[in-house]
Order: structure tokens, then C-alpha cells, then sequence
């Protein structure tokens, strides 16, 4: 008898063993969808579209990204922390995962109910300003908002964005008290209100105002990175616009539910890095002006560990 109870335990963990690597390598056997918290033509839209294309072709399969903007990511994070944890729903997320935490009450904890995949791209902001706006250097321009009544204006992607924290680090650097948030539903009708004059001012990624500013539509101050911009070489960082020390910058990274079966999870990572190895797919990003990462999940996570108490931290300076 005990022979025969013994047999069907190895069977089952035979068996089990056999569910699990099939799992693995049939996966994925239908559509995946790559949703993204933000309007279609931002970054995190096109760089989630440049990997959904090159995963397409190692996967075999149809791979859609879905674009839910709203309420600073939380809509989609929502969505994707509600649906299956079978590897089918993938969030393409900004450092907007860890600052929203420090503004409201969440549905989910942005730490322990996401496993990170990679870091595709990052971007090092620019500091711009609307043409017709009278301060040509970053001085000139904390000089006109000290003197500002109201405040001058800047546009975001909404209050949870790294962009606006950006902004709130600025301020909070040149000792400026007071100025207009005015958010939008993404980072490009951001930055098209720079272009009308709607707003007066905003922290950007290179990708999204980089054509604008060429085309002489907004000005860029500075750039908020630890050396000059290439594709701006004339235009001087903030550190040496007397800000000694100042960086802001946007991850893009690619996130899957926690409770996703660690040999689908795997196979996911296993495979992303590969399309992040694309010439083509390193190409595509470089050619947006963006950055192209493609680092390990532990890396990422430590990332995201890091700018959960750097943000903390300015967001209660702000109050």
C-alpha cells in the first residue's frame, strides 16, 4: 500500500512538472496586450509599440497594446493588477508607479503587486519654455517667477508623472514658492500647450518635444541630465545653470502582475531581453531620442526601490 501511495506522489509531481514546462513553452498561445497609462504618440506608447513589434515576431502571435489613459496611470495599473496573472496583461509603466503612491490611496501597492520585466528606455529632461516667454537662461527664468503675482504656468502629464515631480525638484532647488500646475491627459497635449502659449513652461522627455524644439515651436533652458544632449549641444545643463547636482529623468518600463507563474514570467523576461538586443529595436528607440536600457529585473527593481524614497521625499517637501 505505502509502495502504491508513494507511485501516485511521483506521478503527481510528474505530472505537475510536465503542466509547468508546457505552460512555459506554450506560452503564448493567444493575443497579449501591453497596456499603457498614457495617450497614444507619447513615449510610453511608442516605445511600448517598438517592443510589441519585435515581440510579435519571437512570439508568433498577436501582441496589442492598449492605450487607457487617465488619473496619472492608475486606470491601467488598476486594470492590469485586476486581470489574470497569467502573462497576457503586461503594464508599460513610467516612475509614475512610485510617486502615485505619495499622493493618494491606491488599489494596489506599486511595489509588491508588480514583478519588474526590464527598463526600456529612459530620458533625461528637458527644461522648456514657450516662445514668447522674456527668460532666455534658467537664471532669467527663476528671477521672472520669484517676481510672478500669480505664478507662471507649466503643463504635465498629470501630478504623478516624473515630469511634474521634475518641475517640483526645480522649484524646490531655485527656491521658487509658487507656480501653476495645469495638467493633461499625456505628455504631447502637454506639450502642444507650450506651443499655443497656453502654459508657460514644462519639464519634458526629449522624445515627445525634441521635433517641436528643432522646429524653433518651444525653447529649450536646460537639460536636466548629467551632460549636455547631443541633438542640443548649445543648450547647457542645470547644473551649470547653477544648479549644481540636478537631474530628472523618465523610465519606460515593462511590468507584469505579481502573482504571474514564475516559469511564465521567466520565459517572458527571457524573451524581452532578447527583442532589447534587436539592432533593429536599439535603433528604433535611439532614433526617438530615447534611450534604450534593457537591464535585468533585479536592476529594475532597485531602480524603482530608489525613486519609491526619492520621490517620497520631494513630494513631502512640496507638501
Amino acid at each position: 500500500m505505502k509502495a502504491f501511495v508513494r507511485l501516485l506522489f511521483t506521478l503527481a509531481l510528474l505530472t505537475g512538472t510536465a503542466v509547468s514546462t508546457y505552460a512555459q513553452s506554450d506560452f503564448p498561445n493567444r493575443p497579449v496586450r501591453i497596456l499603457v497609462g498614457f495617450a497614444p504618440g507619447g513615449t510610453t506608447d511608442l516605445l511600448a509599440r517598438i517592443l510589441a513589434d519585435e515581440l510579435r515576431t519571437i512570439w508568433k502571435t498577436a501582441v496589442v497594446v492598449e492605450n487607457r489613459p487617465g488619473a496619472d496611470g492608475i486606470v491601467v495599473t488598476t486594470a492590469v493588477h485586476n486581470a489574470p496573472a497569467d502573462g497576457y496583461s503586461l503594464l508599460m509603466s513610467t516612475n509614475a508607479l512610485v510617486i502615485t503612491p505619495h499622493l493618494k490611496q491606491l488599489p494596489y501597492d506599486s511595489l509588491k503587486d508588480f514583478e519588474p520585466i526590464t527598463i526600456v528606455g529612459q530620458e533625461f529632461h528637458h527644461f522648456l519654455v514657450t516662445p514668447n516667454l522674456p527668460a532666455k537662461t534658467v537664471k532669467e527664468f527663476i528671477d521672472l517667477a520669484k517676481s510672478s503675482k500669480n505664478g507662471l504656468t507649466f503643463s504635465s502629464a498629470g501630478s504623478g508623472s516624473a515630469p511634474f515631480l521634475g518641475m517640483q525638484r526645480f522649484m524646490q532647488a531655485a527656491g521658487i514658492a509658487n507656480m501653476v500646475h495645469v495638467p493633461y491627459p499625456g505628455s504631447m497635449p502637454a506639450a502642444l500647450a507650450l506651443v499655443t502659449g497656453d502654459v508657460q513652461s514644462m519639464f519634458s522627455s526629449p522624445s515627445t518635444t525634441l521635433p517641436l524644439t528643432l522646429e524653433g515651436k518651444i525653447r529649450v533652458l536646460a537639460v536636466a541630465g548629467p551632460k549636455r544632449d547631443p541633438h542640443v549641444p548649445e543648450v547647457p545643463t542645470l547644473a551649470e545653470s547653477g544648479l549644481p547636482g540636478f537631474e530628472s529623468n523618465t523610465w519606460f518600463g515593462l511590468l507584469a502582475p505579481a502573482k504571474t507563474p514564475p516559469e511564465i514570467l521567466k520565459k517572458i523576461r527571457a524573451d524581452v531581453a532578447q527583442a532589447m538586443r534587436s539592432p533593429t529595436v536599439i535603433k528604433r528607440i535611439n532614433d526617438m531620442k530615447s534611450i534604450p536600457i534593457g537591464n535585468s529585473a533585479e536592476e529594475f527593481r532597485k531602480i524603482m526601490d530608489s525613486d519609491y524614497e526619492v520621490f517620497g521625499r520631494v513630494i513631502a517637501n512640496a507638501k
